[in-house]
Parts: structure tokens; C-alpha cells; sequence
């Protein structure tokens, strides 16, 4: 038997069905909280019906789809509707079980629940009189649009031969143009070219310092050499890092010249503040900052009390003899006066 939450949800997606008219519950009078349950949670034609016209109006493309679409073909039906909520990221490609009403009565309301708050928010994104109109012609153009132009966009960056590269760099641990500049014998008889580029210039003189540097440390930490033939030192060790890292640079800029930059101009998407996501997305944001406000208050009253002790520790001040001792000396000396006093006593 359902649970009283269950039925209370299925209550609230029965309502908000019927103030979007919903023309598969016209002629169903069902009042009673379990009735309502059990027609949107037991698998049916009737709920299958329902579902079809929630997914046809959050994405509306579908619904001419469905026309063209015999009796006969409900499973066709299913799959779409499956396939529409894994493009929502809501289930997975094949959970037609879900679709046909299989699964569990908590899992079936949260799926229609979850449509509900995109058909709402997509109709309150463009009624909204702060943001202009849409042009004509892409009415239909809600989440799953986007959606699925996203994902042509991934698809087209990891195919790309240039990413590809960056994510597996081919490293030669001494390239023509670096080895000279790490090389402590041959930077000595190296002259500079001449260079227009200033930077440059500047760059080349840091590496040759660090070059210089890192010499000297290794002439005096005798640890850094090898200790057998062909050993890998720690020197080499950081001449593979700095290369890795300038190959690194190199190709994402290579990447951003020809494939990021002429993306980068556009303008940032104008977003509604209403619908319950986004809401939900700056109460959990608040809570967090809250949290972090009040941590680092704490860490700085900890700061605060720890250095007043050992300020108190440390400070010495006059406690009545006339000669100056900290906290610690003088409960030291009461200690031994007091042993003193004890063993007097037993005298």
C-alpha cells in the first residue's frame, strides 16, 4: 500500500495536470488521494496517455513525431519518451521500464514532477517581459534544443586533432630550442641573439639564472647526482617537467587561436531567476557562504585566544616579592614551597 507522502505528491502532479489542461484527464473525476495514486503510478494505457502529452509539451517536436506514429507502435512511443528524458539527463536510454509505470511509485512521481518544473519554467522563460522576444520561428527551441547543440559542440572539440594532441603530448626530453638554455656548459659560451620582443629576452635571462641556480645546488647537495650509469637525477627530472609544461602551453594556444578564440566573444546567456531549480541552486550557494562566514570567524577567535595565552604564558609580571617571574616560574616555585612546607611538617 502507498505511503501518505507518495500519495500526497501524487496529489500535487494531479493538480498541476489539470490547471496545464491536460486533455487526457478530461471526463476522469477521481477525487480521492489513492485513486489519483493509482492512476498515475499503476501501468496503463490511460497513464501512458498522460506521460505522452507531458513529454510532447516539453519538447514539442515530439508530438508531431507521435502523429506520424501507428497504434500499433507504442513501444516506438516509449523509446522516444526514454530517450527525450536521458537527453534531460532525468533517466537512462533504456529505463522503458520507467516509462511503462514498472518501477517504483516514488521513482514515477519525481519523473513527472521533474517534467512538470521544465514545462513551467520554459513557459515562464517566454512569457517574461524582461527578456526579449524569441524570433520567429523558434518557439520550440527549449532545454533538449540546447541540449542537443551542446553536445554536437563536445563532439566536434574531442574530435578535434588539435585537442587530441593536448590530451597525449609527445615529449622529447631535450628539444632543439630549450637544450642550450639548460645546459649550464653551454650557456657560458652561448651569446644571446638580439631580439625584437622584449619579453623574450627577459624570459631567457630567468631561465639562464635558474640554470645558474640550479648548478650551484647541485655542485653542493651531493645527494643530487646519480649513483649509478645511466640513473635519472633530479635535474633531468625537472628539465622533462619544464619542457612538459612549455609543450603544454604551446598547443593550447595553438588550440584557443584556432578553435576557442572566435567563441569566447559572445555574450553571456540571459537566465530567468524564476523556477524552482534555479532557486534551489541559491539557497544551497547562501548556506554555503553562511557556513564559511562562520568558520572563518571561528579560526580567527582560536587565532585570537591562542595568542592571548601565550602572551600571559610568556609575560612576566610582579606577584608580590618584588621580583619579576612569568606564570609558569612562579606556580614552579609555590610548588616547591609548598613541598618544603609539607616536608617540614612531617618533621
Amino acid at each position: 500500500m502507498a505511503g501518505g507522502v507518495e500519495v500526497q505528491e501524487a496529489t500535487e502532479v494531479f493538480a498541476r495536470l489539470k490547471k496545464l489542461s491536460c486533455p487526457s484527464l478530461e471526463g476522469v473525476y477521481v477525487t480521492e488521494p489513492r485513486g489519483i495514486h493509482q492512476l498515475l503510478c499503476t501501468p496503463s494505457a490511460h497513464r501512458l496517455d498522460i506521460l505522452e502529452w507531458i513529454c510532447a509539451r516539453a519538447y514539442p517536436p515530439l508530438q508531431e513525431h507521435f502523429s506520424t506514429l501507428k497504434e500499433s507502435q507504442a513501444e516506438v512511443k516509449v523509446k522516444e519518451m526514454a530517450k527525450l528524458g536521458f537527453d534531460l539527463m532525468l533517466c537512462h536510454p533504456e529505463d522503458v521500464d520507467l516509462i511503462k509505470g514498472n518501477v517504483s511509485p516514488s521513482r514515477q512521481l519525481s519523473f513527472m514532477r521533474q517534467l512538470l518544473d521544465i514545462i513551467q519554467t520554459c513557459e515562464e522563460f517566454s512569457n517574461s517581459s524582461e527578456l526579449p522576444p524569441l524570433a520567429p520561428g523558434s518557439r520550440d527551441k527549449n532545454f533538449i534544443t540546447y541540449a542537443r547543440e551542446n553536445e554536437e559542440l563536445l563532439k566536434e572539440l574531442f574530435s578535434s586533432p588539435h585537442f587530441q594532441a593536448t590530451l597525449a603530448p609527445e615529449c622529447n626530453p631535450w628539444p632543439a630550442d630549450l637544450k642550450p638554455l639548460l645546459v649550464p656548459e653551454e650557456i657560458q659560451k652561448r651569446t644571446l641573439p638580439c631580439s625584437k620582443d622584449n619579453a623574450i629576452g627577459d624570459h631567457i635571462k630567468e631561465l639562464q639564472k635558474l640554470s645558474l641556480n640550479l648548478e650551484d645546488l647541485k655542485q653542493e647537495c651531493t645527494f643530487l647526482g646519480s649513483s649509478a650509469p645511466g640513473e635519472e637525477t633530479v635535474i633531468q627530472k625537472l628539465r622533462l617537467a619544464l619542457t612538459d609544461f612549455h609543450q603544454l602551453i604551446a598547443a593550447f594556444t595553438q588550440v584557443y587561436e584556432n578553435d576557442f578564440q572566435e567563441h569566447c566573444g559572445h555574450p553571456a546567456p540571459q537566465m530567468s531567476p524564476a523556477g524552482p531549480l534555479f532557486q534551489s541552486v541559491h539557497q544551497l550557494l547562501t548556506r554555503c557562504c553562511k557556513d564559511l562566514e562562520a568558520i572563518a570567524q571561528f579560526t580567527e577567535t582560536s587565532s585570537t585566544i591562542d595568542k592571548v595565552v601565550m602572551k600571559r604564558q610568556q609575560a612576566k609580571e610582579c606577584w608580590g616579592g618584588g621580583s619579576m617571574a612569568t606564570l609558569c616560574e612562579k606556580i614552579k616555585e609555590l610548588k616547591q614551597n609548598y613541598e618544603l612546607f609539607q616536608s617540614s611538617l612531617q618533621d
